[in-house]
């Protein structure tokens, strides 16, 4: 028999989720050295052995919980069934620091098994108990976002800077030498989790994980008008692209890593949290304006076997529809924008149900046109949390948040085909269970009016 190339076992993967009457649920943990590199694993099979040494320890249950957020996404528990306390929480055992691989998958049609990564963790919150007839031990594990928000490694020791560093040039005129904001993460990345200091040794790194940074940014150059610092000196018209720094960012002593990384990521008004592969990813949220020009992930029908039911849930509390964003320019004007939702075909718009408000101020925000993004991007967030569903169906691995999955809503006049934008997804680690997808509309998207600083200042009569 020919061997599957990766296309095709993937392509038997979609057949046999599709069916999970057929379908085997596969769930395998990866306990990982200092260099990312496999020291033994454990899956949910009580029968075999599976790379501890002489250990019959096997995954009980567990669930893993992946949320669309800026930060932390990846969350779970597990049990062990921990028979002969292979995995205790101990030193030389399962220790500060240990990190994990989480995979799940199915039995292929030749036999083989195949897995999709979940996630890269870290262990946290250990338990163990013991009873006569059992042994057990119980771990949350968190995402690699853990070590930088000082969920487990602490706080900043002393500020920390990214400047943008002004160089006297030989003729009198002067130069800004602004770092890359990606180069900038990268070096959060590279520093060492025992002196907090550059290092080269990956196994040393607080993530030596090559981070994916979209090049969404390379390509926008931003200019900043010639003006008078409060010096009194003239600084020339400055021309720089997007991906560089505009002002320096400062953490305070007693910050987080964590923070620097969300400040950087404010500028561009990006995605960032870590991917199922165990990546730091950012991407851009101005891709984000349309989602329903996405890929579809999987297409539910109210007859198919992967579906089971859903349930609609409206959220007032969290809905916005007018959103002001304000900021400052490095000449210290105040820059803004105002995003409302007048859209008449939306059930939020300020026609609709009046004015609600949500204004942000921060001196990260530093032109007009990054607010407009960020209040743009605010309203279309603000708005579509107003109402979700929550689907209930068969176990599959390849969804991702972010992305899209249609319903075809047979209880609604003539069967609409819903397309969702996931937000959340809930899979069980034991091989029975229902894993749950919360999503929202993007129908639900508005469209909106984008008011500028200067329209804005003029609409309230002209004092800011």
């Amino acid at each position: 028999m020919a061997l599957l190339t990766p296309e095709d076992r993937y392509k038997d993967y979609l057949k046999i989720v599709a069916d999970p009457d057929r379908m085997v649920p596969l769930t395998k943990l990866e306990f990982l050295n200092a260099d990312d590199t496999v020291a033994y694993a454990v899956d949910g099979n009580y029968k075999r052995r599976y790379g501890y040494p002489d250990s019959r320890a096997f995954i009980q249950d567990g669930t893993l919980n992946i949320s669309l957020n800026n930060g932390q996404r990846r969350t779970a528990s597990v049990r062990f069934e921990n028979l002969d306390n292979a995995f205790d929480y101990a030193i030389n055992k399962l220790w500060f620091g240990k990190r994990v691989r989480l995979s799940k998958g199915v039995i292929l049609s030749d036999g083989t098994p195949y897995y999709i990564p979940q996630g890269v963790f870290y262990l946290n919150s250990p338990k163990t108990d013991w009873r006569p007839n059992s042994r057990t031990a119980e771990y949350q594990l968190v995402d690699k976002w853990a070590y930088l928000d000082g969920t487990l490694f602490g706080s900043l020791e002393n500020t920390y800077e990214v400047a943008v560093k002004r160089q006297d040039n030989p003729d009198g005129s002067f130069t800004f030498i602004r770092p890359n904001i990606f180069s900038a993460m990268q070096q959060i990345l590279n520093l060492s989790i025992y002196t907090h200091k550059k290092t080269d040794v990956y196994a040393e790194k607080i993530d030596g994980v090559t981070p994916v940074f979209t090049d969404y940014y390379n390509k926008y150059e931003i200019t900043i008008q010639s003006y008078t610092d409060r010096n009194g000196t003239v600084i020339p018209e400055q021309k720089f692209m997007m991906c560089e720094l505009p002002k320096t960012v400062t953490t305070a002593m007693g910050g987080t890593y964590a923070q620097v990384l969300l400040d950087l990521n404010a500028i561009l008004a990006g995605w960032i949290g870590y991917d199922g592969t165990g990546a730091l990813r950012v991407d851009a949220s101005d891709d984000d304006l349309d989602d329903y020009k996405k890929p579809v992930m999987w297409n539910f029908a109210t007859n198919s076997k992967t579906f089971f039911g859903l349930d609609e849930t409206a959220n007032p509390a969290q809905v916005y529809n007018d959103v002001i964003i304000w900021g400052e320019s490095i000449d210290g004007a105040v820059v803004g924008a105002r995003a409302i939702n007048d859209d008449p075909t939306s059930d939020t718009s300020v026609n609709r149900i009046g004015m609600k408000t949500f204004v942000e101020s921060s001196d990260i925000n530093y032109t007009n046109e990054q607010c407009e993004a960020l209040a743009k991007w605010y309203l279309k967030r603000k708005t579509v949390l107003q109402k979700s569903v929550t689907i209930s169906c068969s176990q599959m691995f390849h969804l991702r948040e972010n992305n899209l999955i249609t319903v075809r809503r047979s209880d609604k006049p003539h069967s609409p085909i819903e397309k969702h934008l996931i937000q959340g997804i809930s899979i069980p680690l034991s091989q029975k269970g229902t894993m749950q997808i919360t999503a929202t509309s993007v129908q639900d998207f508005p469209a909106a009016t984008v008011k500028s600083m200067e329209e804005f200042l003029n609409a309230q009569g002209g004092d800011g």
